[in-house]
């Protein structure tokens, strides 16, 4: 039940932002205006054959040029997603929270220079010097997270205790280490000087305010059929609503740094409220997007008060922020010199937001795009015959399946994976010695020796950390699947713009998981690990050619054809090198 805080004055500022807002109040109005309008949404139409699912906003000026939704939000019950479908905000909860903390500024109540230990006990001498800056910041040495999942049942007093207890990574404002922890304890800092839960004074003093009526954890009360599933590997993961119904949840692994729900309307709500002082003064928002503290040596991005900040390639400023799971993703950007916004969401782990923001902003833009292939219908039961095991020349293997209207393709093998995503023209020596590269990095560092990923990172992150989270992983691993047997590392593939990928396999006595190496022009950008490799989903562009697209790869999408070659049907894959011929195995 929604708490009852609405005041009179209250009402007036919601009437005012809200007037003409679709999606703001459970209505289905999708928007889709002007040429570039059209633009996004046929990208997004097309790629939603493809596997994307989610929700879109894109502002410029005074013009809502889409607001609209794609996809399915419950597959089984065939439920699609629509403009008033409820959409998990992941740790873009961290700018409300932030927004919270100056609330309680401009009400005399604090100040973002007071130490921490001014609002909660207990705090020990090597973290006295923390203030509501550094966890603002993320710069207080704090460790991300303490505990293992964001649904443990810990209380504020609890977990604040457990961060209290912790050990820095640094001197607290001589560094930077993205912290979940420091917004939760931000949140608990606004419990303690509200005196009110922090849901509840966030929404009195924040959501309502702006006019977001349908934002919050769990107070809107969302019909349960608006609440938009996620999905992984074609399973459906749930919501994140759904792991929340204890009247005390969310709890504080969650609370205050993730795991707010919205709408498309509501955000359209949040961003004009950031252009007005409907929640924050002149002077708090000056505050709130001020660039502080660098995020790596680099400094192509600085972290503000839950933004970072950063120069578009046309040397404008973007404020953004992401958040999600891996499954449910956000991504949320504000360009405040061009005068535009996007949002968008994703809830398919498969096709995730953050690849496709990026082309929704060349388009909003102006700049050059290229568009997913046309898909067209093919009858099952023509698809039926192609499924099976298909043998490449040096013995490698891509085995196929039907499934529905497309096939789902899995490279077996190092020679499948290359013949499937093969190098990019002139690329062929560098994805070698990528490959080469992260072998040596992996076998290393999974027995025990971690520099040449820390060197392969750029040193941003602490040694001694990398070394924790290693052998942590392993540990888990082999507690699950047996004693750890040896590393490959199989290809190097083409990812989004000048990122590619390795993948390398960890072979256990119970069975194997992947690490997949993300490298950037001039190091690794990250590391994620998947207990499998989705298979590829094709979908028929011609009679005899199936197509594959993915955001990440900034192409128009991989081919592959079924030709008749002496009244025998062989696969056909285009690589830079010539096509290569695969031929179906007994």
């Amino acid at each position: 039940m929604r708490c009852p805080v609405v005041r009179t004055a209250l009402l007036v500022a919601v009437v005012s932002l809200g007037a003409g807002i679709p999606g703001a109040r459970g209505e289905d109005k999708p928007i889709v205006s002007g040429e570039v309008g059209r633009k996004f949404d046929d990208y997004l139409s097309r790629i939603e054959r493809f596997g994307f699912s989610g929700g879109a906003l894109a502002v410029r000026g005074k013009d809502v040029l889409l607001m609209k939704s794609y996809g399915l939000s419950d597959r089984a019950q065939k439920t699609p997603l629509a403009t008033d479908s409820v959409y998990s905000l992941g740790s873009i909860t961290k700018q409300f929270t932030a927004a919270a903390i100056l609330t309680l500024e401009m009400q005399g109540k604090l100040s973002v220079s007071d130490p921490m230990s001014k609002h909660l006990s207990g705090v020990p001498a090597d973290k006295a010097g923390i203030t509501l800056h550094h966890l603002l910041t993320h710069s207080s040495g704090l460790e991300s997270d303490f505990s293992p999942t964001d649904y443990e049942p810990v209380g504020r007093e609890e977990y604040v205790g457990r961060a209290l207890k912790s050990k820095l990574l640094f001197e607290p404002g001589r560094g930077y280490e993205y912290s979940n922890s420091g917004y939760s304890l931000l949140a608990a800092i606004v419990e303690k000087v509200s005196g009110k839960p922090y849901e509840a004074y966030l929404i009195e003093h924040v959501l309502e305010p702006a006019g977001m009526l349908e934002s919050g954890y769990k107070a809107p009360g969302w019909a349960t059929s608006r609440i938009a599933h996620g999905y992984r590997d074609g399973q459906d993961w749930g919501t994140i609503l759904q792991r929340i119904q204890a009247p005390d949840a969310p709890y504080w692994m969650l609370r205050g740094n993730g795991g707010l729900h919205t709408t498309l309307g509501d955000m359209l709500l949040w961003h004009r409220a950031l252009d007005s002082d409907a929640v924050l003064s002149k002077e708090a928002r000056t505050k709130y997007f001020k660039p502080y503290v660098a995020e790596g040596p680099a400094q192509r991005s600085f972290y503000a008060y839950g933004w970072a900040v950063s120069t578009t390639p046309r040397g404008t400023t973007v404020v953004q922020h992401n958040g999600g799971n891996g499954i449910y993703v956000a991504e949320f950007m504000r360009f405040p010199e061009e005068d535009a916004m996007l949002f968008l969401t994703s809830t398919n782990a498969e096709v995730k937001a953050s690849p496709v923001v990026q082309i929704l902003e060349r388009i909003l833009f102006g700049g050059a795009v290229s568009m997913p292939p046309a898909v067209v219908n093919m009858a099952p039961e023509r698809l039926a015959p192609l499924a099976g095991r298909w043998v490449l020349p040096k013995g490698g293997a891509i085995t196929i399946a039907a499934d529905g209207n497309a096939l789902a393709v899995r490279a077996d093998d190092p020679e499948a994976m290359s013949a499937l995503a093969p190098p990019p023209a002139g690329q062929a020596e560098r994805f070698a010695q990528l490959t080469t590269r992260t072998a040596d990095i992996s076998s290393r560092s999974f027995k025990g020796d971690v520099s040449g990923l820390h060197q392969a990172m750029g040193g941003d992150m602490p040694i001694e950390q990398i070394k924790t989270q290693e052998v942590a992983m392993m540990r888990d691993r082999e507690g699950r699947l047996g004693r750890f047997v040896k590393s490959s590392a199989l290809a190097t593939v083409p990812r989004e713009g000048d990122t590619v990928q390795t993948i390398v396999q960890l072979e256990f006595e119970k069975g194997s998981v992947f690490n997949i190496y993300v490298w950037g022009p001039r190091r690794l950008l990250g590391i994620r690990g998947t207990p499998q490799l989705s298979a590829l989903r094709f979908l028929p562009v011609s009679d005899r050619s199936f197509a594959a697209y993915s955001p990440e790869m900034g192409d128009a999408g991989q081919i592959l054809s079924f030709e008749t070659a002496g009244g025998e049907t062989v696969l056909v894959l285009p690589t830079a090198a010539g096509p290569v011929t695969a031929r179906k195995g007994k």
